[in-house]
């Protein structure tokens, strides 16, 4: 335990340094109406700067992208407008698996068409037919499956190559 004595001595040190650390500030007003301090003789008109404002953002950025370009392949919103045309697309009422290994059988026997990719993990087939790379692909939809012909970029593929193949596979899967 200290002594009365050194007590004091600390007490008055402290008193001493938070005098002398409150001599050497200034206080300030901000513009939300708080207090800072800051050095004696710190010029405040930084705070009046560009630099100090607030960011702003600009309005397109603050606001979602309505671009159709960014819509996501196979989104229900792009899967609507292919459904109420009617597209090339067609259904097997047979499940996911049954169909990829019914339209690879398809495949074999179509001529032009050269399997360059099969994938049963994603349902898909990759396909050359008449100088184009095209992807098939099947997609579960309830107890049946959906084939469809895709680009590279996941998008409905609707070139003319595409829709013949499409044809062919449509009447010979039934």
């Amino acid at each position: 335990m200290l002594s009365k004595s050194a007590t004091r001595a600390s007490l008055a040190v402290v008193i001493v340094a938070t005098l002398l650390a409150a001599g050497g500030c200034s206080m300030i007003k901000r513009p939300d109406g708080s207090l800072r301090f800051l050095p004696r003789g710190h010029n405040a008109d930084y705070q009046k700067s560009a630099e100090a404002r607030p960011l702003d953002v600009p309005p397109d950025l603050d606001t979602p992208a309505t671009d159709p370009t960014m819509q996501v392949p196979g989104s229900r919103a792009g899967g609507a407008v292919a459904a109420a045309t009617g597209g090339p697309a067609f259904t097997l009422q047979d499940n996911a698996a049954g169909s990829w290994d019914r339209l690879g059988k398809a495949l074999d026997h179509i001529d032009g068409v050269t399997v360059t990719q099969r994938s049963q993990l994603i349902n898909s087939y990759e396909v050359q037919y008449k100088g184009n790379r095209i992807l098939l692909r099947v997609s579960p939809d309830g107890a049946a499956s959906k084939i469809d012909a895709v680009g590279v970029d996941g998008t409905p593929l609707r070139t003319p190559e595409a829709l013949d193949l499409l044809g062919q596979l449509r009447s010979r899967l039934g």
